[in-house]
């Protein structure tokens, strides 16, 4: 009887231990998968942070071109009175002159008068062509039409040209300095 129990005894121990060795082995495979969890936590964690920079930093950039879209409407703006107010005074002085001339005509005769109005005819019909381009150019300003492009164009180098314009806004912001607009146009 004491074989027999021996027997159970040294069998039930070796099922417990091999029962303790599967425990052992079910235990450090979840603590691997845990450490591996906590690795890819931490490296979502520093890429969500980098994603969160490069969203303030776009946002910076964003702000910065609205800033400078609403100083170059503001320019246009100007430039727009200054030519209406230009071209007022063009119109005012045409028609102070035409007064004066048409007291002249009335002061002469028919035959000088015909001839007079009819120079006034020709300078208001035909007044010297001014190019818009070289009048603005002088003011440091020149508009050219848009160009045409090939159909397909606009997507092939999109990303590229996104790249270009997100490469120059950055060139200010990396100089620290807060966005400001310095509305050099008074309204």
């Amino acid at each position: 009887m004491n074989g027999k129990a021996r027997k159970k005894l040294e069998t039930a121990s070796r099922r417990l231990a091999k029962e303790l060795a599967e425990e052992r082995r079910g235990r450090e495979a979840v603590e691997r998968v845990c450490e591996e969890l906590a690795r890819e936590m931490s490296s979502d964690k520093v890429d969500i942070d980098q994603m969160k920079r490069e969203m303030e930093e776009e946002r910076k950039m964003i702000r910065m071109a609205e800033v400078l879209r609403e100083e170059r409407v503001q320019m246009k703006l100007a430039e727009a009175k200054m030519l209406f107010e230009e071209r007022l005074s063009e119109l005012a002085t045409a028609i102070l002159s035409g007064v004066i001339l048409s007291d002249q005509k009335s002061s002469f005769n028919d035959s000088t008068g015909s001839i007079s109005s009819m120079a006034t005819q020709r300078s208001r019909a035909s007044p010297e062509p001014e190019n818009p381009h070289i009048k603005r150019g002088i003011k440091g300003f020149v508009e050219f039409p848009r160009v045409v492009r090939a159909t397909g164009s606009k997507n092939k180098h999109w990303g590229t040209k996104l790249e270009c314009q997100k490469a120059l806004l950055r060139i200010p912001l990396k100089q620290n300095s807060p966005i400001r607009s310095s509305n050099l146009v008074i309204s």
